[in-house]
C-alpha cells in the first residue's frame, strides 16, 4: 500500500493529511485559537466528587471541568502501546500523541471515587479526549509520556512490548534491553511498534529524555498552583513524525520551508535514515490541490457519501451517537438479492471505516 503524508502549513493553522493509495484517509488541523489538548498534563484542582457515578470533575483551568473517571485512577498493566496515533481517541491517540491510557481493565474492581479523591485536593492529571460540544475534557490520573520508540508511564511497574510485534524472540530481547537500561522502580516503560531495530545508545537517550522530562513535571508540580499546565503536549508536527512517519511512509512533501526545517531537524535527532523521504513542496499549484485533497475535505461535510457501484452511506450525527445508514441505490445487481446486499455492505464497511 502507497503511504504518504502531506503537511501544509500557513500562519493561520497547520493542517496535515494522511493518504494511502491516493486517498484521504486522516485529517488534523492544528490552529493558534483552538489548540488541541489531548497528552497534556496539568495540576488540577478536584471541583466534585459524585460516588453515584464514580467520578470526579476536575477543575483544569479550561472553559468547562474535566471528567475523571474511577477507571482513570487504576495502574494499566496491559502488554500494550497507546495508540500509535490517538490521535485519536486512541490513541492514544496517539496522537498525536501523548494522551496516556488509563488503565480500564475489567479483571480489577474499581476503586471508591469518594476513597481516592476530596473535594478541593490538588490532583496531577493529563488529557486524553478533547471536550465536545457541552462535554468538557476527559482527563486520567495514569499519566503517559510518549516517546519515538518508547513511552514512559511513571505509575505502572513493568517493561511491555507492542503487540504489534509479534516475533516471540524479538519481543523478548527488546524487553531485555529496555529493562537492563531503564532506571530501578522509576515506573512503566512500554516499547512501541517503530522499536523493532532499536540500539542500545538511541534507547538509552530516550529514557533519559522522558525519565528527566517527568522529573521536570514533578518539580514543576511542586511549585505551581492549582489548577495550572504543567506540560504541553508537542506540536501537531513533531507529534505526527514521531507517532506515525516510519518507513513503512513513502513519502513527506510539506509545502512551509519553516515546518520542513523542522521536521528535517527533529528527524535528525530521532531518525537520520528518514530525512531523505521529506520534500519541500514548492510548485505554484497549492498541495492540498494538488493531491485533491481540498475536494475531499469538502465532501467529509455531506451527509450523502456515494460508494463505488451505486450505494451510498447517510451520516447524521445525534448528541448521543452517530447514525450511518447504507442504501443499495441504484445499485440492484443482477438476480440475487442477497449478493446485491452482500456487495453493497463490503463496499460500506470500507467506506464507513475510512469515514470514522
Amino acid at each position: 500500500m502507497k503511504r504518504e503524508i502531506l503537511i501544509s502549513g500557513t500562519a493561520r493553522e497547520t493542517r496535515v493529511a494522511i493518504l494511502e493509495d491516493d486517498r484521504l484517509v486522516e485529517l488534523l488541523v492544528d490552529r493558534p485559537d483552538a489548540r488541541r489538548m489531548v497528552g497534556d498534563i496539568y495540576l488540577g484542582t478536584v471541583e466534585a466528587v459524585l460516588p453515584g457515578i464514580q467520578a470526579a470533575f476536575v477543575n483544569i483551568g479550561a472553559e468547562k471541568s474535566a471528567f475523571l473517571h474511577a477507571s482513570d485512577l487504576i495502574e494499566a498493566e496491559e502488554d500494550d502501546e497507546p495508540s500509535d496515533h490517538d490521535d485519536e481517541d486512541d490513541g492514544n491517540g496517539n496522537g498525536g500523541g501523548g494522551g496516556g491510557g488509563g488503565g480500564r481493565s475489567s479483571r480489577r474492581r474499581l476503586p471508591n471515587v469518594s476513597d481516592e479523591l476530596k473535594r478541593g485536593e490538588a490532583k496531577l492529571v493529563q488529557v486524553i479526549k478533547e471536550p465536545i460540544g457541552t462535554k468538557g475534557p476527559r482527563v486520567t490520573a495514569q499519566v503517559s509520556l510518549a516517546g519515538r520508540v518508547l513511552v514512559y508511564m511513571p505509575f505502572a511497574s513493568k517493561v511491555g512490548v507492542s503487540r504489534k510485534i509479534e516475533n516471540r524472540d524479538q519481543r523478548a530481547k527488546l524487553r531485555d534491553l529496555v529493562s537492563k537500561l531503564v532506571p530501578k522502580d522509576s515506573g512503566g516503560w512500554i516499547i512501541r511498534t517503530v522499536a523493532e531495530d532499536l540500539t542500545e545508545q538511541s534507547c538509552k537517550r530516550e529514557i533519559d529524555h522522558l525519565y528527566g522530562l517527568w522529573k521536570k513535571i514533578k518539580r514543576k508540580s511542586g511549585s505551581v498552583r492549582a489548577p495550572a499546565l504543567l506540560q504541553r503536549e508537542t506540536s501537531l508536527t513533531k507529534g505526527i513524525i514521531r507517532d506515525l512517519f516510519s518507513d513503512k511512509v513513502d513519502s513527506l512533501l510539506v509545502d512551509s520551508k519553516m515546518l520542513h526545517n523542522e521536521v528535517v531537524q527533529y528527524l535528525k535527532q530521532v531518525d537520520p535514515d528518514l530525512i531523505e523521504r521529506v520534500k519541500l513542496y514548492e510548485a505554484e499549484t497549492p498541495l492540498f490541490d494538488e493531491y485533491d485533497v481540498e475536494a475531499e475535505i469538502r465532501a467529509l461535510f455531506k451527509a450523502r457519501v456515494e460508494l463505488p457501484t451505486g450505494g451510498y452511506l447517510i451520516i447524521q450525527p445525534t448528541e448521543a451517537l452517530i447514525s450511518i445508514d447504507v442504501n443499495t441505490g441504484r445499485y440492484t445487481g443482477k438476480k440475487d438479492p442477497e449478493s446485491t446486499i452482500v456487495k453493497t455492505n463490503l463496499e460500506a464497511a470500507r467506506e464507513v471505516a475510512r469515514q470514522l
